[in-house]
């Protein structure tokens, strides 16, 4: 049985680093990515059996409304991981974006990186790595990235899911600090639907893509996820992914 986590952060400048930073070089005037802080964190876990059967394990997340700061988000992910050290990690883009804030978290705080995020690991060909960037995998060798947007639009999302995903602004309210703790989560679902979808077709188990898509959607939409702003267009997947599937049982019949 192979046992996933996905795990994603979202984060903003922090504008001290950022001021005193230009202050040192001012030919910077651009925000640098060492001047971001981590404000939430999230981490759904899959179980995938030989025939392709998706277990949900839960969805877990932590924010700095919730649990007080960068150090205390971070360690509670940390602490996910390490307790399941047979996970693999899964992140789209991580390597470029989540990777470098939760090291230099790590350094700030004394915290230990899980095994998973630590560099030097070396497995055997064919073998997931402790931690896959699924952007880097589907990347392979090509000199383009594709983002996750554009891999959804493939694999039949609506359009709407995606809108305004990348503009996420620190919140100031309790009902904001709500809406990010469904976004963060709905990320991680996301990579799941992606990179499930990638691994079936580089044969690492079967797995009916249109009912996994089904079954990650409509778990969703009833843990949480149907309180949030995403939860019409997750609907308009969850009936998609039904239509595609009830067709092919038309064809077969």
């Amino acid at each position: 049985m192979l046992q996933l986590t996905f795990i994603d952060t979202e984060s903003h400048w922090d504008e001290h680093l950022h001021n005193d930073y230009r202050a040192l070089n001012c030919k910077h005037r651009d925000h640098r990515m060492a001047s971001k802080r981590i404000f939430a964190a999230a981490a759904l876990d899959i179980s995938i059996d030989a025939d392709g059967a998706v277990s949900i394990g839960g969805l877990s997340s932590w924010t700095e409304f919730a649990h007080g700061d960068e150090a205390a988000v971070v360690g509670a992910l940390f602490d996910h991981l390490r307790f399941r050290p047979d996970h693999k990690a899964v992140t789209y883009g991580g390597l470029a974006a989540d990777l470098p804030l939760l090291t230099l978290a790590s350094m700030e705080y004394a915290l230990i990186l899980p095994g998973q995020l630590r560099s030097g690991h070396r497995v055997r060909p064919g073998e997931l790595w402790p931690h896959t960037d699924l952007a880097l995998s589907c990347k392979g060798k090509g000199r383009d990235w594709a983002h996750l947007s554009e891999v959804g639009l493939r694999l039949g999302f609506p359009r709407e899911l995606f809108m305004g995903k990348s503009q996420v602004t620190f919140p100031t309210t309790p009902e904001q600090w709500q809406a990010v703790r469904h976004h963060v989560g709905f990320d991680c679902v996301l990579t799941a639907m992606v990179a499930l979808a990638w691994m079936g077709a580089q044969g690492r188990f079967r797995i009916d893509t249109p009912a996994m898509i089904y079954q990650l959607s409509d778990w969703f939409l009833r843990n949480g996820g149907g309180e949030s702003a995403m939860s019409e267009p997750l609907a308009e997947l969850r009936r998609r992914m039904a239509e595609r599937i009830a067709c092919r049982f038309a064809e077969a019949a």
